[in-house]
């Protein structure tokens, strides 16, 4: 993939990012956001090997660690209250 190809792929991403939160009516403008993504595949052995990874903007290179961990550990704590709460 040329450095063209890869810098069109994350403008799409995050333009679809932009489209998915004003359909899920996010006020103002997008100014931080990360994919986190699986994949499950099999060795010639059968064996599961699951990778995780985040997508950033333009690759991650200009988005420092300690944003990207705040972000993380603010949804985290969100998603762990949410579960606390579910009776279920």
């Amino acid at each position: 993939m040329t450095d063209d190809q890869e810098r069109a792929a994350y403008q799409r991403l995050e333009a679809a990012v932009e489209e998915v939160c004003r359909l899920e009516g996010y006020k103002g403008v997008l100014t931080e956001w990360m994919v986190i993504a699986a994949s499950q595949r099999y060795d010639e052995d059968g064996d599961g090997i699951t990778q995780v990874g985040t997508l950033l903007p333009d690759g991650g290179g200009a988005v420092p660690h300690h944003r990207v961990m705040g972000l993380l550990d603010f949804v985290q704590t969100r998603m762990r209250a949410m579960a606390a709460a579910d009776d279920d």
